[in-house]
C-alpha cells in the first residue's frame, strides 16, 4: 500500500511539472503573438514612408518678371506725370532674389524717368513666391500721339551666389489698360462759392460691352449733388467729351479728390484715381458795407462839398452879372 501512494506521489509532482511548463510555454507564446503585430506595424510604416513621392522641387533659380502693373491716375497724357506700379514676382519656389536693381527704357521713347530721378531703382529682395510692387514716377512725352507706350524692365540680381539678369517688356495703352480708359480731365483754377465751376472730361469705352453705372466721385467742400455725378451710358468702342458743372460751398483755397468708379466687362468694380486738384473759391458777391462812424463823416464831407460848390457858383453868377 505505501508502494502505492509512493507511485502516486511521485505521477502527481510529474502531472504538476508538466502543467506549469505547459503554462509557461502558453505565455511565451502569447507573448510573441502581441509582439509581431507591433513589429508588422512598424514595417508597414517604414514602407509607407518609403512608397511616399517627395514634392516635386521648382525651379531653383529666382527669376523677376512683372507680373501686372496699374497706373495712378489710370492714363497717358501727352506731358502728363503719372506713376507706374509695378508689381513684380519671384517665379522660383525655392530660392530668393536679392540685392535686385530693375533698369526702366523704353525703345520708343515715349515715357521716361521724372526730371530729377533716375530710371534704375533698387527693389531689394524678392523671396521665394512672392511679389513685391515698386512705384515709378515718370513722364510723357509732350509728343505722344499713338494708342501706347512701351517699357522694359530690366533686372539684375544674385540668386544662389550666382548673378542673373533677366528683362520684360510690357505695353501700356493710352487709357491705362482700363474698360473705360480716360483721355482728359480739366477744372477751373478759379470758382465762386454756390457758383458753378466748370469741370470738362474727355473718356472713352475700350471694350466691347456698354457701361451703364460708371460715375465722378469727388471728395471735398461741394455740394451733395456735385459729390457723385453720374455719367450717361459709355457705348462700347465709343468717345465723349463732355462738360460737368461742381457747387463748392466754402471759400478759400480747396481741396478736391476726383474718382472715376464703374463695373467693368467682368462684372468687377474699378474705382481709378483721377487725381487731386486745388481750386481757388472766392466769396459771393458782397454789398459794401461802410462803418457808422465813417458813414457819418462820408456824409459830412459831402455836404460841405456842395454847400462849397453853391457858394462859389453864387460868386461867379454875381461877378459876371456887375461886370
Amino acid at each position: 500500500m505505501k508502494k502505492i501512494n509512493s507511485i502516486l506521489k511521485s505521477l502527481f509532482v510529474c502531472l504538476f511539472a508538466v502543467v506549469i511548463v505547459g503554462a509557461n510555454a502558453s505565455f511565451v507564446s502569447f507573448a510573441t503573438e502581441i509582439q509581431e503585430p507591433a513589429t508588422q506595424a512598424e514595417q508597414d510604416s517604414e514602407a509607407s514612408a518609403e512608397e511616399k513621392p517627395t514634392p516635386a522641387e521648382g525651379s531653383l533659380v529666382a527669376i523677376v518678371e512683372v507680373e501686372s502693373y496699374t497706373i495712378d491716375g489710370g492714363m497717358l497724357e501727352a506731358g502728363k506725370d503719372v506713376t507706374v506700379n509695378f508689381n513684380l514676382h519671384n517665379t522660383s519656389n525655392s530660392s530668393s532674389a536679392t540685392s535686385i536693381i530693375m533698369t526702366m527704357s523704353s525703345a520708343s521713347g515715349m515715357i521716361y524717368p521724372v526730371y530729377g530721378t533716375d530710371n534704375q531703382i533698387y527693389v531689394g529682395t524678392i523671396g521665394a513666391g512672392e511679389t513685391k510692387t515698386v512705384s515709378v514716377p515718370v513722364t510723357v512725352s509732350s509728343f505722344f500721339r499713338v494708342d501706347s507706350v512701351d517699357i522694359t524692365c530690366q533686372f539684375d540680381y544674385m540668386t544662389l551666389n550666382n548673378k542673373m539678369a533677366n528683362s520684360s517688356t510690357i505695353v501700356i495703352p493710352a487709357s491705362g489698360g482700363t474698360t473705360l480708359g480716360v483721355k482728359s480731365i480739366d477744372l477751373s483754377s478759379h470758382a465762386i462759392v454756390n457758383g458753378k465751376s466748370l469741370l470738362s472730361f474727355r473718356y472713352a469705352n475700350n471694350s466691347e460691352v456698354n457701361i451703364t453705372d460708371a460715375k465722378l466721385v469727388i471728395e471735398g467742400n461741394v455740394s451733395n449733388s456735385s459729390k457723385s455725378i453720374k455719367l450717361d451710358t459709355v457705348y462700347a468702342g465709343k468717345s465723349y467729351n463732355k462738360d460737368f458743372y461742381v457747387t463748392f460751398v466754402q471759400d478759400g483755397d480747396q481741396e478736391i479728390k476726383v474718382t472715376l468708379e464703374y463695373t467693368d466687362i467682368d462684372g468687377k468694380e474699378v474705382s481709378t484715381s483721377l487725381g487731386t486738384y486745388r481750386i481757388l473759391v472766392s466769396k459771393e458777391t458782397e454789398e459794401e458795407v461802410v462803418p457808422t462812424g465813417n458813414r457819418m463823416l462820408s456824409l459830412a464831407g459831402k455836404a460841405v462839398a456842395a454847400i462849397v460848390l453853391a457858394g462859389a457858383a453864387c460868386l461867379t453868377f454875381i461877378y459876371i452879372k456887375k461886370h
